[in-house]
């Protein structure tokens, strides 16, 4: 199947999984976040268990950053940027990361529930929810985060 096919087929599954599930978020908010169309075309594949996919896209994509926000809070001494970039942030400043690092473990713990609930109104929520999470709170906060880090680099490597 070609990129044309494969795009094609991925908007099909889309409105059948969004008609299913009753979520409101568009096709396009949520690829400008979670980039579906270049997961798409880059594994060659559109699942037909389409919200399954759609929301371990969309969990990947949180856990990738938890992991970032976890070096922040607890950086592995072998990696010298992970101490480093800690070591800019003050004690209060980590207490926010934390909160922030604790709702994105709250939201990504959702989807394991939705898989053995099978709980398909659940699975919309769950969609809406990452999308508006992501555009009110987390990127906000995260845009905060990595200009203190790209500052704190750029002072460092005067």
């Amino acid at each position: 199947m070609d990129n044309k096919e494969l795009l094609k087929e991925l908007d099909k599954m889309f409105e059948e999984c969004k008609k299913e599930l009753g979520f409101k978020t568009s096709f396009k908010e949520l690829d400008s976040v979670f980039f579906l169309k270049d997961f798409v075309i880059s594994s060659k594949f559109v699942s037909q268990d389409f919200s399954r996919a759609l929301c371990h896209r969309i969990v990947d994509t949180f856990n990738g950053w938890a992991g970032y926000l976890n070096s922040l809070i607890v950086p592995n001494p072998g990696i010298i940027a992970h101490y480093v970039e800690s070591s800019m942030f003050d004690e209060d400043e980590k207490k926010e990361i934390v909160l922030l690092y604790y709702r994105v473990l709250e939201l990504a713990s959702r989807n394991p529930l939705i898989v053995l609930s099978k709980n398909k109104k659940m699975e919309g929520k769950f969609i809406d929810y990452a999308f508006k999470f992501w555009k009110k709170e987390f990127q906000p906060k995260m845009v905060k985060i990595i200009k203190k880090v790209n500052s704190g680099w750029a002072e460092k490597s005067k």
